[in-house]
């Protein structure tokens, strides 16, 4: 009879076990979601007085002219684009391809001075085919892409100007920023065929631009105040769960 007990009591345990390892892979599967992308990128030319292409990005222009007599660095600290250089209306701007996901936040700040420029000028986006997320800074204005301007209310020309524009994965809306003043809101907009972020003067059809870069910063992760993607479960987590089960396991027996 004893040993009947014994093993029914074994059995039990055997069932027990099986079940805590079950209710560990559930636990598993609630704590771990799929990766999401994240691109990071920050030019400051201050602390690395190189073009962006030797950073890694990409140089395109439209022109039959050279990166280096559209783009130098001056002063040891700034980047210069300037295709009023040329004869007429062409673009030039660096740009990394797939470095984009709209399901991701964003965020883009770069710190300028507009010398001279069309009313386009020029232009800082992360695109593809969903989602556009472009803004635009001519000497005398802001403009977000198939939106909202500042109605030409401003003179970028006199000073470096810092313009920041965040993108909210979670509801396709953004914030855009000039010195720090949130100066417009809303829904961003479809975006075009492709996949990339780019800055400079982006068009061979908006005039031509002279502007000075300090620097450039590119986030395409979620924010830390929310929207956080959960992390899978951690080995200490994993730990913590086994070692409770094993104490109950003690208690029982």
């Amino acid at each position: 009879m004893s040993y009947i007990r014994q093993l029914s009591f074994c059995t039990v345990r055997k069932r027990f076990l099986a079940g805590s390892l079950c209710l560990l892979m559930a636990v598993a599967t609630l704590f771990t979601v799929p990766a999401q992308a994240s691109y990071l990128l920050t030019l400051d030319f201050a602390q690395n007085p190189t073009l962006p292409s030797a950073q890694g990005m990409s140089f395109a222009t439209d022109s039959t002219a050279s990166e280096s007599t559209l783009a130098s660095i001056v002063g040891g600290s700034r980047l210069k684009i300037d295709t009023f250089q040329l004869p007429n209306d062409r673009g030039a701007f660096y740009f990394n391809n797939n470095f984009f996901s709209h399901t991701t936040d964003l965020e883009m700040e770069i710190r300028l001075k507009i010398f001279n420029s069309s009313n386009f000028g020029f232009s800082v986006a992360a695109y593809n085919s969903d989602v556009a997320a472009i803004f635009v800074i001519s000497r005398t204005n802001w403009r977000i892409d198939k939106g909202p301007s500042g109605n030409g209310q401003f003179d970028f020309s006199q000073d470096f100007n810092t313009f920041k524009f965040k993108g909210y994965a979670a509801t396709n809306t953004y914030d855009f920023f000039v010195n720090g003043n949130k100066v417009s809101s809303g829904t961003r907009p479809v975006g075009y065929s492709g996949n990339q972020f780019y800055f400079g003067d982006g068009t061979s059809t908006g005039g031509n631009v002279s502007a000075e870069v300090q620097y450039v910063r590119y986030s395409n992760q979620n924010f830390t105040s929310g929207g956080e993607v959960p992390e899978p479960i951690s080995v200490a987590t994993w730990s913590l769960l086994a070692g409770g089960l094993l104490k109950f396991r003690r208690r029982r027996s």
